[in-house]
């Protein structure tokens, strides 16, 4: 009796485990369908968003947003982006862009953001270019472009708010500076500047190697711009008491710094050799034909 009571409970336990376990089975299935039938809620949600909402740029004036510009007109960055026109945000490069902008030659750096929600825009941050000197082809002309420390040519008739420095460089129109020659030439102007007490107004570069610089009253005859010319330029302190001697009493068209081992003095003409003559024996040059010679 006692072994058929405990088949009975033994079948019974296994009815109940088998219920259990389809119990379990059933919620399992349930919660993937679940699963799955949420998935494809968002997909379809996904799918419609991406088709039906206002992803694309329609208005520019209002969603294009452009930030540091001074120079540069937001008619002209509108220009470069116009392409960004009525494409999903999504599929925008905003390294493109930037490169698009960049090649507005009053444009360092720019740096493009896109943002979807809430509404679809694009933000533009302009780093401009910082001038260094002014440029012009000819002392006759007015400066036609602005070079700026990266030695970028920036030209006054495309962005004419640009900051038009007083130093001018004359040169030919197929001159061309980099970074490190502006930097250069920047130290070797102040140096001019600290030893004669003079601010340097002009450089001619319209001969390679004949530059000469002008400084105030004082013009400069440098040569060429050398690994020697911070040495040459050195020596401009020590003519600069004789300078000021001489200049009252005759023209002088410029000093040469172009020579290693003297500084002439170029005299105008219509100066009397006597005078001149003594002129140079009281000053400690050396006298020629319209022209004095350091003996330093």
């Amino acid at each position: 009796m006692s072994n058929i009571l405990e088949a009975e409970q033994r079948r019974d336990w296994m009815k109940s485990r088998r219920k259990m376990r389809k119990a379990a089975r059933r919620a399992r299935s349930r919660r993937q369908t679940m699963r799955f039938l949420l998935l494809s809620g968002l997909l379809v949600l996904g799918a419609l968003g991406f088709t039906h909402l206002p992803w694309r740029l329609h208005n520019q004036e209002a969603e294009i947003v452009v930030h540091g510009n001074a120079v540069v007109t937001r008619e002209q960055i509108l220009q470069a982006l116009k392409g960004a026109i009525n494409v999903p945000v999504y599929n925008l490069d905003p390294h493109q862009l930037e490169q698009r902008l960049a090649a507005l030659k009053a444009v360092r750096h720019a740096f493009v953001r896109r943002y979807a929600l809430p509404h679809p825009k694009l933000v533009v941050e302009i780093l401009e270019e910082h001038p260094w000197a002014s440029y012009s082809p000819d002392p006759s002309l007015p400066p036609t472009a602005v070079i700026a420390q990266s030695g970028r040519f920036i030209p006054i008739s495309e962005f004419p708010s640009v900051t038009r420095p007083e130093l001018i460089i004359y040169g030919q129109p197929t001159l061309k500076l980099t970074s490190h020659e502006v930097v250069q030439w920047a130290s070797w102007i102040d140096y001019i500047r600290v030893q004669t007490g003079r601010p340097v107004s002009n450089i001619d570069m319209r001969q390679p190697f004949e530059v000469a610089v002008q400084d105030s009253d004082l013009r400069l005859k440098i040569g060429t711009p050398d690994t020697t010319l911070t040495r040459r330029l050195g020596r401009i302190a020590s003519i600069m008491p004789t300078y000021e001697t001489m200049k009252d009493k005759v023209v002088i068209e410029y000093v040469d710094l172009s020579l290693d081992n003297s500084i002439p003095l170029k005299i105008g003409k219509g100066v009397p050799h006597k005078n001149l003559h003594a002129l140079a024996q009281s000053t400690g040059f050396s006298g020629g034909d319209h022209s004095a010679q350091s003996t330093q």
